[in-house]
C-alpha cells in the first residue's frame, strides 16, 4: 500500500529520514537555482562597475548600461523592453476605453475568439462571450476540454526550464570589488558538489537565525509581562483621574444648564406677556376689548380633576397667594415632652366608654360622594387654580383677537402681525441668549455644539498622547528594574513622582471643558445666580 500525495505534502519535519519521492528532483533544482543566482549576481556586479568606469560595457563584457534616478543600474535593452511594454499596455487601455465609449466590442490580445466575418458580433453573441468564458462555453457545448495550467504553475515550470548560460563578464585586475561585497565572478564555475554545500550551508544559516529569533522572543517573557502590566496600570490610573475630574465638570455643567433653562423659561414668559399686552392694545385700537367682546363672559376657569367640587375661584387672587391662609405646621416632628401626663385619661371622653369602662368606637357616617369633603387651599390647589385662571384669561384674549381678525378680513384691511403671535410662552430650552441680546438660532446652536465637541476631542487627544507617553516610560523603567539594568526606586521617590504626575494631569484636565466659556453665554440673571451658588 503506497503513500498518498496528501501524506507526502507536509515535509516540514525534523526527521531527515522521512521518505520523499521528489528529494532528488528538489536537490537538482536547488543546485540549478543557486548556479543561476550566482550568474545573475555576477552580471549585476559587473553592470554596477561598468556604470562607474565604462557605461558602454565593453571593458566588462556586458551590454551598455544606464543608471536610473533611484541609483539602480540596468542595461539599455532592458529599459527599452520596459518602455515598449508600457506603450503596448497604454494602447490597449485606450482602445478598450474607445470601444466602451463607442459601444463596440472590446478586442483584447487575450481573447481566444475575437470578432470577425466568420464569428458574427451581434448583440446576443457579444453578450454570451462577455458573460461566459470561451473555454466554459466550449465545455458546455460538449467539446473536449483541453488541459489547463495556472499562471503560477506556468511561471514555475518556465523557471526550471534548461537555458544556456549568459556571457561571462570580466573584471579587469586593476579594478577592485567594492568593500563588503562578495566576488560573485569567482564563483561562476563551481561544480554541483560545491553548489550543494553552499545550499546546505545557507539552509543551516537560515534555520539558526529562526532558532535564535525564537529563543530571543521566548527569553524575558516574565519581565515583559511585568512591564506591560505596569504600563497598563499607569494608564488606567490616569484615566481614573480623568473620570473624577470629568464627573465634577459634568455636575457643574448640569447646574449651569438648569440655570440656563430657568432663565430661558422666565424670558419666554416675559416675552409672551409683552406680546399679549401688545395684541390687546392693537385690538383696543380696532375697537375690541375684553369688556365689549361678546362671549368673553362665558369663559370660566376650569380646574382639571375638580369635577363635583365647589371651588371658590374668587378666593384666589390673580397673581398672588391668599393672605388669610396660614402655612401648615410641620407635623413630622412631635415634641412628646410637652404632652401632659394625664392626657391618656382625658383623651377618651366618658361618653365614648361603655358600661364596663372600655373605649367604645362609634362609626362616623360622612355620607356618599364628595360633597362632604372640605377643600384645603394648600400650595398644590392654589397652583392648579392659578393655572386654570391663566388659561381662561388666554382664551378670552384669543377670542378678542379672533373678533379683531374677522373684522379686518371683512373690511379688507391687512391684519397686524401681532394678532397672530402665540399667546402661550414658547419653549426656548437649549437656546442661549447672545451678548447682543438676540436669541440663539438653531444653526448657531449646532455650530456651537460642533465647536465645543471639536475642542473637547482635541484636548482629549493631547491628554491620551501624554498618558501613553507616561505609561510607556513607566513600563520601560519597570522592565529595566526587573532586568537589573538600573537600580529599583525607593518608595518615597515613587510617591513623589506619582504626586507630581497627578498634579500635572489635574492641571491639564481642568482645562478640558472651560466653564468660563459656558458662563459667558448665560444671561445676566443666570450669571448672578451662578456666582452666588459658587
Amino acid at each position: 500500500m503506497g503513500l498518498s500525495p496528501a501524506t507526502l505534502k507536509p515535509l516540514k519535519t525534523r526527521n531527515p529520514d522521512k521518505y520523499n519521492k521528489n528529494a532528488e528532483r528538489n536537490r537538482l533544482r536547488d543546485i540549478e537555482c543557486e548556479r543561476r543566482r550566482i550568474w545573475q549576481e555576477a552580471l549585476y556586479q559587473a553592470q554596477r562597475l561598468a556604470a562607474i568606469h565604462d557605461p558602454s560595457g565593453a571593458m566588462f563584457n556586458v551590454k551598455p548600461v544606464i543608471t536610473l534616478e533611484g541609483g539602480k543600474v540596468i542595461s539599455q535593452g532592458t529599459l527599452r523592453r520596459r518602455q515598449e511594454k508600457e506603450a503596448e499596455r497604454g494602447d490597449e487601455e485606450k482602445s478598450i476605453e474607445g470601444d466602451e465609449v463607442s459601444g463596440g466590442p472590446a478586442i483584447r490580445k487575450d481573447m481566444k475568439h475575437p470578432p470577425s466575418a466568420d464569428n458574427p458580433t451581434n448583440g446576443a453573441t457579444i453578450m454570451v462571450h462577455n458573460a461566459i468564458h470561451p473555454d466554459r462555453l466550449a465545455r458546455i457545448e460538449g467539446q473536449p476540454q483541453t488541459s489547463y495550467r495556472s499562471k503560477n504553475q506556468i511561471k514555475k515550470m518556465a523557471k526550471f526550464e534548461p537555458r544556456p548560460p549568459p556571457p561571462k563578464p570580466t573584471i579587469p585586475e586593476y579594478i577592485s570589488i567594492p568593500e563588503g561585497e562578495e566576488n560573485w565572478l569567482s564563483l561562476w564555475d563551481l561544480d554541483d558538489e560545491q553548489l550543494e554545500r553552499r545550499v546546505i550551508r545557507d539552509k543551516k544559516r537560515r534555520a539558526a537565525e529562526r532558532k535564535a529569533l525564537r529563543a530571543k522572543q521566548q527569553s524575558g517573557k516574565a519581565e515583559r509581562r511585568m512591564a506591560r502590566d505596569e504600563k497598563r496600570r499607569v494608564y488606567r490610573d490616569v484615566k481614573l483621574e480623568w473620570k473624577a475630574i470629568k464627573e465634577e465638570q459634568t455636575r457643574e455643567k448640569t447646574k449651569l444648564k438648569a440655570l440656563e433653562d430657568e432663565e430661558a423659561k422666565k424670558v419666554a414668559v416675559d416675552l409672551a406677556t409683552v406680546q399679549r399686552d401688545r395684541a390687546l392694545a392693537c385690538c383696543a385700537a380696532l375697537g375690541f376689548t375684553l369688556d365689549n367682546t361678546e362671549g368673553v363672559g362665558d369663559i370660566k376657569p376650569k380646574a382639571i380633576g375638580m369635577k363635583g367640587l365647589e371651588v371658590n375661584i374668587e378666593a384666589i387672587d390673580k397673581g398672588k397667594y391668599r393672605s388669610d391662609i396660614k402655612p401648615k405646621a410641620n407635623r413630622k416632628k412631635v415634641d412628646l415632652s410637652s404632652v401632659p401626663k394625664h392626657i391618656d385619661a382625658d383623651y377618651i371622653l366618658s361618653g365614648q366608654r361603655n358600661v364596663e369602662g372600655q373605649p367604645e368606637f362609634i362609626p362616623f357616617d360622612v355620607g356618599k360622594g364628595q360633597e362632604h369633603k372640605t377643600l384645603s387651599y394648600n400650595h398644590k390647589l392654589r397652583r392648579k387654580l392659578h393655572r386654570a385662571i391663566e388659561y381662561a384669561e388666554i382664551q378670552k384674549e384669543l377670542l378678542v383677537r379672533q373678533r379683531a381678525l374677522e373684522f379686518c378680513k371683512e373690511k379688507g384691511v391687512g391684519a397686524p402681525a401681532i394678532l397672530s403671535t402665540e399667546a402661550k410662552p414658547t419653549s426656548i430650552r437649549g437656546q442661549r441668549i447672545l451678548e447682543n441680546g438676540t436669541l440663539e438660532t438653531a444653526r448657531q446652536e449646532r455650530v456651537r455644539a460642533r465647536r465645543e465637541l471639536a475642542e473637547f476631542n482635541t484636548r482629549m487627544r493631547v491628554l491620551r498622547k501624554q498618558a501613553k507617553e507616561v505609561a510607556i516610560y513607566a513600563g520601560l523603567r519597570k522592565h529595566a528594574e526587573v532586568t537589573g539594568r538600573i537600580a529599583p526606586r525607593d518608595l518615597s521617590d515613587v510617591e513623589k513622582e506619582v504626586e507630581s504626575e497627578s498634579c500635572i494631569h489635574n492641571h491639564i484636565v481642568s482645562n478640558l471643558s472651560p466653564m468660563s466659556d459656558i458662563g459667558k453665554a448665560l444671561p445676566k440673571g443666570a450669571k448672578r445666580k451662578h456666582s452666588e451658588s459658587e
